[in-house]
């Protein structure tokens, strides 16, 4: 009798990894030749679970995942916090393996440019593209603390007249003489005489 090799592994827990290993024994217990000992059991079922790992990486893994990784990081911009952005950053740069060097630069440049004027001015001559980022989430947080600290400005009054203190207006009317502080002629010159009259009587 002979039967069919088990089929690859699913890697799904439960009823299927028992029926993998329950084809692995059959398949060795029918061709016990080829088989004579436990360890070439083992290896078999690796063969087996290894070809599964190549089938399903062919299948749903990008082929051409270090490509599309350079492309990502040429285009990466930051739209957002520079946490965020290191973070995307981050998980294209090891599939490209690139040195540090060109993927510092990248890096840089794909900032926003006050964050890149920062790291700029900052006269650091870094060493790797950790201590880099390291120097640009430290200006993204200054200048996120800046911004979120500035103070509102307050909206003026709807009313474009100025507001004048009343007593002012009551002294600056008084010194410009209106009319209920403003004396006649007449009456201004009665008192003048009357007070020449009065310090020319003797007593």
């Amino acid at each position: 009798m002979v039967l069919a090799k088990p089929q690859p592994f699913n890697r799904t827990c439960g009823a299927a990894s028992k029926s993998f290993v329950g084809q692995i024994l059959l398949h060795a217990a029918t061709s016990p030749d080829q088989f004579p000992t436990n360890s070439s059991k083992v290896a078999f079922a690796r063969v087996v679970f290894e070809k599964f790992l190549d089938d399903f990486r062919f299948s749903f893994f990008d082929q051409n995942h270090q490509h599309h990784a350079e492309v990502a990081l040429q285009s990466l911009r930051q739209t957002g916090t520079v946490l965020a952005y290191t973070q995307e950053f981050n998980s294209h740069a090891p599939t490209v393996g690139w040195a540090d060097t060109p993927l510092m630069s990248l890096c840089q440049h794909g900032l926003k440019e006050n964050v890149q004027l920062t790291v700029v001015m900052s006269n650091i001559e870094f060493t790797s593209l950790q201590t880099m980022q390291a120097m640009a989430l430290k200006a993204g947080q200054t200048i996120g603390g800046i911004q979120n600290g500035r103070p509102t400005p307050i909206p003026l009054a709807s009313s474009s007249a100025p507001t004048t203190n009343p007593n002012a207006m009551d002294l600056s009317a008084f010194q410009r003489g209106g009319p209920h502080n403003q004396l006649s002629n007449a009456e201004h010159t009665g008192n003048v005489s009357h007070g020449c009259s009065n310090r020319n009587r003797k007593l």
